[in-house]
């Protein structure tokens, strides 16, 4: 892949920023609308931790995320791509939660061939073009998604329609959980729009009472319950455990994507998730683990964590 082709993602992409920085990834940005009035997430690490540091329930209780206009992603595209890029693929969130696909589409579609025409005033550049990719995952899904064609395109130097085929491919085989950390937020925002984890007043007595935490599943653009766990950190420990199973079954991918929704230093160096990480690495395995994008907090509340894998094997 040359340097005047890049890909880009949508802000909810839980990747590190080292890797996002290190492999020219493009963000573009979501809206968050709050209490206090909007601002963009643009996956900027400052800024991400400077809202898991002053972040409250009064402002944020009720805040929604929303993709850009067509126009602001008209901008984005015109300003920061255009003058660097004659290709630009785009990986987003799954397309059936968020319509952040469908606003970089209808952008794409309305302004692709004035694009072409003014990159062409440019002697011997090749028309402008943007292609779409729906990962059908969120979160930590999306960056192993993310992580597999950049290791492809970018270390092993193979063709990106060929390795934007095997991501394809591998889509379906991506298993994305979130472990929620407040409870009391997720059934305040029961009736929101796009809500995946109606909380009723009985379930939420019985979860808080037994201290209980649900361990939901992402895949094939699509979300259930999986199972519960005694607590945040027994449900992680139960979670854990299941990805260690598939490990020894056999993974197609291999790196574990996980994010936090708060500070790492909150995280990192807990004992359950350290030994986990260990272990991966016995395995052979990679571990990425990012803050989660204000995006995914707003929506899923604040100490939540992510993990994805991907396998072709049954789950066991």
């Amino acid at each position: 892949m040359n340097a005047r082709t890049c890909i880009a993602v949508d802000s909810s992409c839980d990747l590190p920023a080292q890797f996002i920085r290190e492999h020219n990834i493009e963000v573009l940005p979501i809206y968050i609308r709050h209490a206090g009035g909007r601002q963009l997430d643009y996956r900027n690490p400052k800024s991400t931790l400077q809202f898991y540091l002053s972040h409250s329930r009064e402002k944020y209780g009720l805040a929604q995320s929303e993709p850009l206009s067509v126009q602001d992603m008209t901008e984005i595209l015109r300003q920061r791509l255009l003058p660097k890029y004659d290709l630009v693929q785009v990986v987003t969130i799954n397309s059936r939660k968020s319509e952040v696909f469908k606003r970089v589409s209808e952008a794409a579609l309305v302004n692709e061939p004035r694009f072409r025409e003014i990159s062409q005033q440019q002697p011997e550049r090749p028309p402008f073009r943007i292609r779409l990719h729906d990962s059908m995952s969120m979160f930590t899904g999306h960056a192993l998604l993310v992580y597999e064609l950049v290791k492809r395109v970018r270390i092993e130097k193979a063709p990106l329609n060929r390795s934007i085929r095997e991501i394809d491919q591998m889509r379906d085989q991506v298993y994305g959980y979130i472990v929620p950390n407040d409870l009391s937020y997720m059934r305040v925002r029961r009736h929101m729009r796009k809500s995946d984890h109606k909380i009723s007043w009985l379930s939420f007595q019985i979860a808080n009472i037994l201290n209980l935490r649900p361990i939901v599943q992402l895949h094939k653009g699509e979300t259930e319950k999986m199972t519960t766990g005694k607590g945040f950190w027994g449900s992680l420990e139960t979670l854990f455990a299941h990805v260690r199973r598939q490990a020894k079954q056999g993974l197609t991918s291999d790196v574990i994507t996980m994010s936090y929704g708060g500070p790492l230093e909150e995280i990192k160096n807990h004992t359950i998730l350290v030994e986990f990480r260990k272990d991966c690495e016995r395995k052979g395995l990679k571990t990425m683990l990012s803050m989660m994008s204000m995006t995914g907090t707003v929506n899923v509340g604040p100490g939540a964590f992510a993990l994805a894998f991907a396998t072709d094997k049954e789950l066991v």
